[in-house]
């Protein structure tokens, strides 16, 4: 569908096996993965106990960490 309308995928998520990364990096796309779970700040309470007690890779953040936004921007650069 994306090569008809003639646009990149972009997909954004927490997890996805890699047989599906590699489909959308076939197809000129982007699988933008991120190991932790970011949350409002008003979830700090419960963001502390899932990373203390469950040790979930989690944060509370005002916005998207830099790293993940540098990876996004870097293949976009690439791909316009």
């Amino acid at each position: 569908m994306c090569s008809f309308w003639g646009i990149k995928p972009l997909f954004i998520m927490r997890y996805s096996p890699k047989t599906y990364n590699n489909m959308i990096y076939e197809a000129g796309g982007f699988a933008l993965i991120f190991e932790t779970q970011i949350y409002e700040l008003s979830q700090g309470k419960l963001v502390k106990e899932m990373g203390d007690v469950l040790g979930l890779p989690v944060i509370c953040s005002k916005a998207i960490p830099d790293g993940i936004i540098d990876r996004f921007e870097k293949w976009h650069i690439k791909n316009m």
